[in-house]
C-alpha cells in the first residue's frame, strides 16, 4: 500500500483536477459548450506515453464538467445540511490551502457526506441554481477531504475554492490563522457530486511511469511489429518438452474446461517463460462463455506457481465475482483448513463489496486481515503470550492454582481497605455498561480478557471469565429475581467478590479461556499469514494442536461430569475403569508437546502498526484483487515485482482491449456459452458476434428450459409490448416509466407466489439503463422480498451495475416511449449486449414496440427479430399485467391513454370500444380511483361480450331503445349504446360509451342525443345497431360488407369529429358557425361547428345533416 509520501504525491497529482474544477465560475459550469473546442478525438496510436495520458485530460475535465452541470440544473432537489460551525484548519494557508473544518447537523433524510464529495456553501437552501450566486454571496464550492461522525454531527475537513467568509479572513490575515472560528453560522451545505473516481483517474494520468511499467505501456501504445507477440511465444503442448507445462495441462483436466478455455489458460502460462519480454495476451470472452471460470483457473494455476499477480476489474461486483470463483477452486485444494489463503488479498471498499455478507471474502479482505493479525501478533495478548501461559498451565495446573490463591488473597486484602470506593466504581461501571450497545459490550469484555493476558494474572482472568458466565446466566434471570431490586444485586456482588474457586472450577475456567484464545490465534494465523512465513509442516502441526486442544476440552468436561478426581486424571494415574482419565492425560501431553514445538519453530515479523501490517500482507501475497480505480493505491516499491496483470474490462466505449486488437494483437476467443437458454443467446450471437458463439451442451438440454409462470408471454425469450405508457424525467433529469414499473412489480409478485407454491428457488434481476427507473422499481418493491432471500431474491440495478452478474430470470425495462423513435443512449451496442446476456433461463424485455421499431437502432432489429420468432407479445395478453397497467394509468391520471380505441385494454377483446369526449372529461373529474377501476371492469366485460340480464334500455321516444344504462356505483351509471364504424369497406358493430352520470341526469342526456344524433339515424341504421349475434352466453359484434347508400352514411359519420355533449344550448345569436359542404354520391352533408358558451366554458357541437 502507499506510504505517506506516496499519498501526498498522489494527492498533488489529483489536485490538478480539483484546481480545474475550482477555477470554473458558475457561468462556466452552466456553459454546456465550455470544453467543446478543447476535446479532440482520441487517436488510436501515440508516439509517447505522455501523448497518450495527455489525450485523456480534457475529456476527463469535460466529463466532470458535464456531470456537475447536470447536478446544478437540479440543485433544488440536492441533499442539504445545516452548518453549525466553521473553523479554519491548522494547515490553512492563503491563497490556495483554504482548509476548513465544518460541522454539520446530522439528521435522517438529509445530506450524508462522503470523502470526495463536492459541495456548495450557501446561506439559503437553493430553490434554483441562481441561489448559488447572488451579488452579496459569491459562488463557493469545497471538496470533502476527510470526515468524522458522531450521533448528532458530522465534522468535515474541506478544501474550499475561496475564503468562506472573505471579509473576516482579510481582517485576520495578520492574526494567528488558527484563531478564526464562528459558531451558529447561517450556512447550508449542498451536495453536488462525488469526485473520488475522477480524482483517481487524474492521478493515474499524471503518474510518473518508469522502468518496466513504462516499457509495457509503450508497447501497448505502439502499432509496430515489435508490439505484436511473436509466434514463438504461442504454446503448443504437442511440441514442448517442458514437463511443468505438461503437468499443468494434465491438472487442468480436473476443471473440465473446453478446448478454447484450456488453450487460453495454457497460452498465458506459457508466456511466463519469457519474462525478459513484456507479453500481452487478449482473451475475448463473450457473455456466458466462462470468462470468469477461465480467469479463475488461470489465477489458481498462477497461485500454485507462486506467481505474483494483480487482478483488476472495472466494478466491485466484477472483482468480487472473480475473487469468489478463485476462492472456490482454492478452498477445494487446501491441505489443512484455510491454510494458504494468506497468499490472497482483496482490498477496496468493504461496504460496496458487501464483505459482511460473505464469510469467504472476509478471510482474504485486507482490512479484516490487518486487524486480526494485530490481535494475534500482540506481544502479550497474542499468540506468544497466551501460548507461554498455556504451556505453564498444562505443565503444572496445581502450581498455577496455588498462584491464583495467592493473588486472590493479596487482592482481597487491598479491596477490603477501599471496599466502598470499589463498590461505587463497580456500580458506576455496571451502570455505564447498561448503556453500551452489544458491539461495545463485546469489545469491553474482550479488553478485560486481553488485559488479563497482558498481566499474566489468574485472578483478573478468572474474574473476567466469571463475569462473562454471570452475564450469560443473568440473561435467563426470572422476573422475581429482577423485582428483588438493588439489595439482592448488592448482595450478589459481595458474594461474587468472596468467591474462591475450587481446583476443578479453576482448571475448567482457565482452560476454557486460554484454549479458545489460542485456537483463535492458531486458526487466524494459518489463515491470514502467507505460506512464505508458515511452512506446510508448521501448518499441519497448528491444525493438529487445534484438534488436540478441542479434544482436551471435551475430555475435561467428561471428567468433571463423571465426578472423577481431576488431579488424578490430569496426572494419568492408572485406572482401567476410568478411560477418561487416560484420555485427559494423553491429550494434555500431546497438546503440550505441540505447543512447545510451535513455540520454537514459528517465527513472525515484528509489525509495529497497521501500515507495516498492510505492507507486509501486500508484499507477501501472490494474488491481489481490486478494482481498477483502487489500484492507484497499490504501492509495490521495495517488494517482489508483479509478474502478471489480469484486467477484466468493462464493455463500454473504446476499451484498452479494443485498442490492442486494432493495433494487431491476436485475441483468443472463448466460443462456447454455458449461461443462456439458446432462445436468449440467439439474437446477441447473431448481432454482436457474427454467429461465432456455440451453445454449450448444458443449455441445449430440454431440462434447461424452465417455465416459471404460465403463458407464452413468459417463455424463455419474450418482448412484452407496453403501449399507453409515458416516459418522464425525475428530479435528477434521468428517465423513468411508471407503467413499466407497475408491470415489473406485478411480474415479480407472480414469480414470488409461484416460487413459494412450488418451493422452488428463483433469482430475479431487473435491469434498466436509467438510474431513475432503477430507483422507481426499488421504491415500488420496497422490502417485500427482503426476508425471502433463501429461496427468492430480487436484484435491481442499472446496466452498468449488472456487469458480470447473472440471474435465473432477467426483466429489462427499456423505459423509452415517444412518437419520435428517440431512444438516447439506449442505442449503445455494448450496454444492450450486457443487458441481453444476463439471464440463464428467461429473458423478458418490456418496452414500447412502436418507439423501438422507429428508433433505427439495434432495438429496431430486436423488435423485428422478436416478431419473426413469434416472441412479440402485448401486455394485454396476460390478465394480471393488463390489470397492473390499468391501475398504473389510473393512479397516474393518464386516462386519455386508457380510454381510447387503441388502448391496450381492448387489443384482444371481441368488441371495439369508442369513447365520447364528454365521457373522458367526466371520468377525469372523479377523484376516487375506485370509480375509474369499476368503470374499466364494466368496459372489459362489455367488450368481451358480456351483457347484463334484464331490461337496461333507456325508454325515451326517439332513442329506439339503443341507449343502455349499467350501474357503476349506487349513485352513478354508465350510458352506452351499440354503434357502427366502417373499416376496410366493412360495417362493424362497436360499443359507444357516452358518459357516466347520476341517474337523475340520464333522461336529459338521452334527449340531447335524440336531438343531435339519433334523430338523424334512418330506420335501417337503427335496425343495424339492434342486430345481435349470440354465441353461448356472449353477444358478439355483427359485421357486413358496405354495399348500400345507408351503409355509406356510417363512413361519413366516422369521418366527422366526436360529439361533445352538454346541457341545452344558448340562442343562436351567441354562436359563431362555419360550414363545410361535403358531396359524396347522392349524399350531401353539412357540418356546422358551433362554439357556444355553456356555464362559462367554450365547447364545440357537431351537427350532422344527412339528405338525399
Amino acid at each position: 500500500m502507499a506510504t505517506d509520501t506516496d499519498k501526498k504525491k498522489s494527492e498533488n497529482k489529483g489536485e490538478k483536477l480539483i484546481h480545474e474544477v475550482f477555477s470554473w465560475s458558475l457561468d462556466d459550469v452552466l456553459n454546456k459548450n465550455f470544453y467543446k473546442s478543447k476535446v479532440a478525438e482520441i487517436p488510436k496510436t501515440f508516439p509517447t506515453v505522455s501523448d497518450y495520458t495527455k489525450s485523456f485530460v480534457y475529456p476527463l475535465y469535460e466529463e466532470t464538467h458535464a456531470d456537475l452541470l447536470s447536478k446544478m440544473l437540479g440543485v433544488n432537489r440536492s441533499p442539504t445540511a445545516e452548518v453549525t460551525k466553521i473553523k479554519k484548519s491548522k494547515d490553512f494557508r492563503l491563497p490556495k490551502a483554504l482548509l476548513y473544518t465544518i460541522v454539520l447537523k446530522r439528521r435522517q433524510g438529509f445530506y450524508s457526506p462522503e470523502v470526495g464529495d463536492l459541495i456548495a456553501l450557501t446561506d439559503v437552501k437553493p430553490k434554483s441554481v441562481d441561489d448559488l450566486k447572488r451579488p452579496d454571496k459569491p459562488y463557493l464550492i469545497a471538496l470533502v477531504q476527510s470526515m468524522k461522525a458522531n450521533k448528532s454531527n458530522y465534522q468535515l475537513f474541506v478544501l474550499s475554492s475561496k475564503p468562506i467568509i472573505p471579509e473576516v479572513v482579510e481582517m485576520d490575515i495578520r492574526k494567528d490563522v488558527t484563531s478564526y472560528s464562528r459558531m451558529n453560522v447561517n450556512h447550508f451545505v449542498v451536495y453536488l457530486t462525488n469526485l473520488t473516481t475522477n480524482i483517481r483517474i487524474s492521478q493515474a494520468l499524471h503518474a510518473e511511469l518508469e522502468g518496466e511499467r513504462k516499457k509495457i505501456i509503450e508497447k501497448v501504445l505502439r502499432a509496430d511489429s515489435s508490439s505484436v507477440e511473436e509466434s514463438h511465444l504461442e504454446f503448443s503442448v504437442d511440441t514442448t518438452e517442458d514437463l511443468t507445462l505438461l503437468k499443468i495441462k494434465k491438472f487442468l483436466k480436473s476443471f473440465q474446461l473446453d478446448s478454447s478455455q484450456e488453450a487460453a489458460v495454457l497460452s498465458c502460462i506459457a508466456a511466463r517463460k519469457h519474462r525478459d519480454q513484456n507479453t500481452i495476451k487478449l482473451i475475448w470472452g463473450p457473455p456466458g462463455t466462462g470468462k470468469t471460470k477461465t480467469i479463475g483457473c488461470l489465477l489458481f494455476m498462477l497461485l500454485r506457481m507462486k506467481c505474483r499477480t494483480l487482478t483488476c476489474a472495472p466494478t466491485n461486483i466484477a472483482v468480487v465475482g472473480v475473487t469468489k470463483r478463485v476462492l472456490s477452486f482454492v478452498k477445494d485444494s487446501l491441505p489443512y483448513g484455510t491454510y494458504g489463503l494468506g497468499d490472497i488479498v482483496l482490498f477496496g471498499n468493504g461496504e460496496r463489496m458487501k464483505i459482511d455478507d460473505c464469510k469467504d471474502l472476509s478471510e482474504i479482505f485486507l482490512e479484516f486481515r490487518v486487524k486480526i493479525l494485530a490481535d494475534c501478533l500482540a506481544p502479550r495478548s497474542g499468540w506468544i503470550g497466551s501460548s507461554e501461559w498455556m504451556i505453564r498451565f498444562l505443565e503444572d495446573p496445581e502450581q498455577q492454582y496455588r498462584m491464583y490463591l495467592r493473588e486472590k488473597v493479596q487482592c482481597d486484602e487491598k479491596e477490603s481497605d477501599s471496599s466502598d470506593t470499589d463498590e461505587k466504581a463497580h456500580s458506576e461501571e455496571d451502570e455505564d455498561e447498561e448503556y453500551l450497545i452489544p458491539d461495545q459490550k463485546e469489545k469491553s469484555e474482550d479488553s478485560l480478557l486481553k488485559n488479563a493476558l497482558k498481566k499474566n494474572n489468574w485472578k483478573t482472568l478468572i474474574v473476567s471469565t466469571l463475569k462473562g458466565n454471570k452475564k450469560l446466566s443473568n440473561s435467563e434471570t426470572t422476573h422475581e429475581d429482577v423485582n428483588e431490586g438493588p439489595s439482592k444485586q448488592k448482595s450478589d456482588k459481595k458474594n461474587f467478590q468472596e468467591i474462591i474457586l475450587t481446583f476443578e472450577h479453576f482448571v475448567t475456567n482457565g482452560f476454557t479461556f486460554l484454549g479458545n484464545h489460542i485456537i483463535y490465534c492458531l486458526e487466524s494465523l494459518y489463515t491470514h499469514m502467507p505460506t512464505s512465513i508458515i511452512s506446510l509442516e508448521e501448518a499441519k502441526q497448528m491444525v493438529e494442536l487445534v484438534s488436540s486442544l478441542q479434544s482436551l476440552g471435551d475430555s475435561l468436561k467428561q471428567t468433571i461430569a463423571g465426578n472423577l478426581d481431576l488431579k488424578e486424571a490430569l496426572n494419568g494415574l492408572d485406572d482401567s475403569r476410568k478411560e477418561s482419565i487416560s484420555n485427559l492425560h494423553a491429550w494434555r501431553i500431546a497438546s503440550l508437546q505441540i505447543l512447545k514445538c510451535l513455540q520454537n519453530t514459528l517465527c513472525f515479523p515484528d509489525l509495529k502498526d497497521e501500515f507495516e501490517t498492510r505492507r507486509f500482507c501486500m508484499a507477501n501475497s501472490c494474488l491481489i484483487f481490486c478494482t481498477a480505480s483502487s489500484s492507484i493505491n497499490l504501492h509495490t516499491e521495495g517488494m517482489s515485482p508483479l509478474e502478471f496483470l489480469i484486467s477484466e474490462e468493462a464493455e463500454f466505449g473504446r476499451s484498452l482491449f479494443e485498442r490492442l486488437v486494432s493495433l494487431g494483437h491476436k485475441k483468443h476467443l472463448l466460443n462456447v456459452q454455458y449461461r443462456m437458454h439458446p432462445s436468449i443467446s440467439q439474437f446477441p450471437n447473431k448481432k454482436f458476434y457474427a454467429k461465432q458463439i456455440l451453445d454449450g451442451m448444458n443449455v441445449k438440454r430440454i431440462t434447461y428450459g424452465k417455465s416459471f409462470l404460465q403463458g407464452s408471454i413468459y417463455g424463455s425469450y419474450s418482448f412484452i409490448n407496453v403501449t399507453s405508457a409515458k416516459e418522464e424525467f425525475d428530479k435528477s433529469h434521468s428517465m423513468k416509466n411508471l407503467m413499466e414499473v407497475a408491470i415489473i412489480s406485478e411480474i415479480i409478485s407472480s414469480l414470488y407466489k409461484e416460487s413459494v407454491a412450488r418451493k422452488r428457488r428463483v433469482s430475479v434481476g431487473c435491469i434498466s439503463p436509467y438510474k431513475a427507473q432503477v430507483n422507481a422499481i426499488l421504491e415500488k418493491l420496497g422490502n417485500k422480498y427482503m426476508d425471502s432471500e433463501d429461496y427468492f431474491s430480487v436484484n435491481v440495478r442499472s446496466v452498468d451495475g449488472f456487469q458480470g452478474s447473472e440471474e435465473d430470470v432477467i426483466i429489462i425495462s427499456t423505459v423509452r416511449c415517444n412518437g419520435r423513435g428517440s431512444v438516447g443512449f439506449l442505442s449503445n451496442h455494448q450496454r444492450t449486449n450486457v443487458a441481453l446476456t444476463r439471464a440463464r433461463y428467461c429473458l423478458w424485455i418490456l418496452g414500447n414496440g412502436s418507439t423501438l421499431l422507429n428508433s433505427g437502432s439495434i432495438w429496431r432489429d430486436l423488435i423485428v427479430d422478436a416478431k419473426d420468432r413469434g416472441c412479440f407479445h402485448n401486455v394485454s395478453e396476460d390478465k394480471n399485467l393488463a390489470q397492473a397497467a390499468m391501475g398504473a394509468l389510473i393512479e397516474l391520471r393518464q386516462l386519455d391513454s386508457l380510454f381510447n380505441m387503441d388502448s391496450f385494454l381492448f387489443n384482444d377483446t371481441k368488441w371495439q370500444v369508442k369513447f365520447n369526449d364528454t365521457f373522458l372529461e367526466t371520468i377525469a373529474s372523479f377523484g376516487d380511483t375506485k370509480i375509474c377501476k369499476e368503470v374499466v371492469t364494466i368496459l372489459l366485460k362489455l367488450s368481451s361480450g358480456w351483457r347484463k340480464d334484464g331490461n337496461n334500455k333507456v325508454n325515451l321516444e326517439g332513442t329506439s331503445m339503443l341507449l343502455e344504462v349499467y350501474e357503476v356505483t349506487q349513485n352513478l351509471c354508465l350510458i352506452w349504446a351499440v354503434d357502427i364504424v366502417v373499416q376496410n369497406s366493412l360495417c362493424i358493430q362497436v360499443i359507444k360509451i357516452w358518459d357516466v352520470l347520476p341517474a337523475t341526469k340520464i333522461e336529459q342526456l338521452a334527449k340531447i342525443l335524440v336531438e343531435k344524433v339519433y334523430g338523424n339515424y334512418t330506420v335501417n341504421m337503427m335496425n343495424r345497431c339492434k342486430e345481435k349475434r349470440v354465441e353461448g352466453n356472449l353477444t358478439l359484434p355483427v359485421t357486413w360488407p358496405m354495399n348500400s347508400d345507408t351503409d355509406q352514411s356510417w363512413s361519413l359519420i366516422n369521418q366527422l369529429a366526436t360529439l361533445s355533449l352538454r346541457n341545452q344550448p344558448k340562442s343562436s345569436s351567441s354562436s359563431r358557425a362555419s360550414s363545410v359542404w361535403l358531396v359524396l354520391g347522392p349524399w350531401m352533408v353539412i357540418q356546422d361547428l358551433m362554439e357556444e358558451e355553456v356555464g362559462g366554458e367554450g365547447e364545440r357541437n357537431l351537427l350532422i345533416l344527412l339528405r338525399n
